[in-house]
């Protein structure tokens, strides 16, 4: 009868140390995290120049695709507009660094856009189909002329 008290008492012993042991990681439930990390909120830029955003993704099981497009706003009238653009990454990363450029177009006679607020949207999505949102609010002028 003691030798089974002590197999019972080894076994629950063991059975003990082998949950504790388990390593219990949370569960993703949140899409990746989203950072534009060169432009603060309400940054001007001149229609003419170059818009270089340099993205950083995180995300505990690994960012696998991602997209950025560029809006007015209050929806303006003749508003300049960067239609979706999609990037897959060939694989999932916990972190990533990315940067991407947009020719802002320069006044013409034949195209003239609307200044002022305007959103850069973008959106990444995670291993396990979860989507995160990120708005970044910046400000589109033309230069002033001399």
């Amino acid at each position: 009868m003691k030798f089974l008290k002590k197999i019972s008492l080894v076994f629950l012993l063991a059975t003990i140390f082998t949950l504790v042991g388990c390593d219990r990681e949370d569960p993703d439930t949140v899409g990746p995290t989203i950072e534009i990390t060169n432009i603060p909120d309400n940054k001007e830029f001149k229609f003419g120049e170059d818009l270089t955003m340099r993205f950083l993704f995180t995300d505990q099981t690994g960012v696998y695709e991602y997209a950025y497009e560029i809006y007015s706003k209050d929806f303006l009238p003749q508003e300049f507009t960067v239609p979706q653009k999609h990037f897959d990454l060939q694989g999932y990363y916990t972190q990533i660094d990315q940067m991407q450029t947009v020719i802002l177009p320069a006044k013409s006679a034949a195209e003239t856009y609307a200044e002022g607020d305007y959103i850069i949207e973008v959106k990444a999505a995670d291993i396990n189909q979860r989507v995160t949102t990120y708005y970044k609010p910046i400000r589109l002028v033309y230069p002033a002329t001399e």
